[in-house]
């Protein structure tokens, strides 16, 4: 051990001594050689540390926007530069962001206009992040269905239900589990970010942390106030960290008002 210590101590302080070390002596011959192996071994592992984690980051786009932006004016988000730059520390290396959403329908939404500005902003991301950024579409199902009054129409004491607009989103929950999941086995990364607040996505981190525990899970969760009580808790018993969204890195993440090299502008109004 002492001759060990003494050759970890030469390596780091006289670096120029080694070589002519190695002919002090027939023991030194035998000792330098393994002493030398196994602090390369420890460096190796003490670099593997230092290195950055290869991190994915999935966003739930719904869960994002009816947690966050749907009341605000901060819906042309750069999410690359979000993650990139203000959610995430120098530990991580964002390798890719993936966007899960689903176009918007007319008749579901407040303004005829919205589904065109939501065309216009994956535009806007495509053409900002060609590389780095992965948008998975999903759909919107739209039904008919008939639905049991809660309380009686005081004009139409007669009617005890009502049919009504429902829209589903579909496949996108899907689409982000199975690929976080896909991930975890084809070590595409080390450390898998989600942003969301939806505990439907239980099953997923749940699977990977039984069967990769070595893997780093980060939860995002794009909700209102700062109440860390808000977050999900079936979520964040899996996740190694845990970090409510704040609306001031949303602020600060905003694509450029007119996209460099395209006809492509913020909507006046969304």
């Amino acid at each position: 051990m002492a001759i060990f210590q003494q050759t970890l101590k030469i390596l780091t302080s006289r670096p120029q001594s080694v070589y002519s070390s190695l002919h002090d002596s027939p023991f030194d011959r035998l000792v330098w050689p393994s002493a030398l192996r196994a602090t390369g071994r420890l460096r190796a592992a003490l670099s593997f540390l230092e290195m950055a984690l290869r991190t994915i980051v999935y966003v739930d786009g719904y869960n994002l926007y009816y947690g966050l932006l749907r009341k605000s004016k901060l819906k042309w988000l750069d999410l690359v530069v979000l993650f990139n730059e203000h959610v995430l520390d120098d530990s991580a290396n964002v390798i890719e962001v993936r966007y899960y959403t689903a176009p918007v329908l007319g008749r579901m939404s407040d303004n005829p206009e919205s589904p065109q500005r939501q065309r216009r902003y994956l535009q806007a991301l495509r053409k900002v992040h060609s590389t780095g950024l992965v948008i998975v579409e999903g759909r919107i199902m739209a039904t008919t269905p008939f639905q049991r009054l809660v309380n009686p129409i005081p004009e139409a004491p007669h009617l005890d239900k009502v049919q009504v607009y429902d829209f589903n989103e579909k496949k996108t929950d899907v689409n982000l589990a199975s690929d976080m999941i896909a991930g975890a086995w084809t070590n595409a990364y080390d450390q898998a970010v989600l942003c969301s607040n939806d505990s439907d996505l239980e099953g997923a981190f749940a699977t990977i942390r039984r069967h990769h525990p070595s893997i780093r899970l980060g939860l995002v969760a794009p909700i209102t106030g700062d109440d860390h009580r808000r977050i999900s808790k079936d979520l964040s018993k899996y996740a190694d960290w845990a970090k409510i969204l704040s609306p001031v890195h949303i602020a600060n993440s905003q694509l450029p008002d007119r996209i460099p090299h395209s006809a492509l502008r913020r909507p006046e109004t969304w």
